[in-house]
């Protein structure tokens, strides 16, 4: 996939990703509510499987699968940050995922990034929707799928399974309809 945007593209992750990629997910707001991107990485190439498994299904249109995206500078190439998207086991739904790198975020490359994601997923497929659940710890990414336009449905406390990367018992759980 590649959506190119003004300032940022989204597209397919590189090898030469891996170092940029390693960096960001250690960054400590990204860390906190995204832990499980770092936590099974010692080095860059540790995400060479990641990045490969990717590439074999980058003709896929399935949002069902769990696919992220690159998203980085159109000017450099540089990797800034992530979307995705993909089948949420524990509601069995379709949800959006997303981090920016600290140095670029409050810049509105992750609102960018996330509207033309959501409306790839609609264009490719008929789901009436997507969701995001989002820690209720994680107040400015609350506000920012306030502002890609999603909805927020209800808080929601998880019994008898832990959500991921959650940080606090509880998480907002938004929609977005087409």
């Amino acid at each position: 996939m590649r959506i190119e945007l003004n300032d940022i593209v989204i597209r397919d992750f590189e090898r030469k990703d891996a170092p940029a990629l390693f960096a960001i997910v250690r960054e400590e707001g990204i860390r906190r509510f995204m832990h499980d991107w770092s936590e099974n990485s010692a080095c860059p190439e540790d995400f060479y499987g990641f990045i490969d498994w990717h590439q074999a299904h980058k003709d896929s249109r399935d949002v069902y699968e769990n696919k992220r995206y690159a998203v980085a500078l159109k000017e450099t190439d540089e990797l800034i940050g992530m979307v995705g998207m993909g089948l949420e086991d524990t509601v069995n739904e379709v949800e959006v995922a997303y981090f920016m790198s600290e140095r670029f975020q409050r810049r509105g490359y992750t609102q960018a990034a996330v509207k033309a994601l959501v409306n790839w997923c609609f264009s490719v497929s008929e789901l009436p929707y997507l969701i995001l659940t989002i820690d209720c710890a994680n107040t400015p990414s609350c506000r920012l799928a306030e502002k890609c336009g999603f909805t927020l449905f209800e808080k929601r406390t998880p019994i008898g399974h832990v959500q991921p990367n959650m940080v606090s018992d509880s998480y907002y759980y938004y929609r977005i309809y087409r």
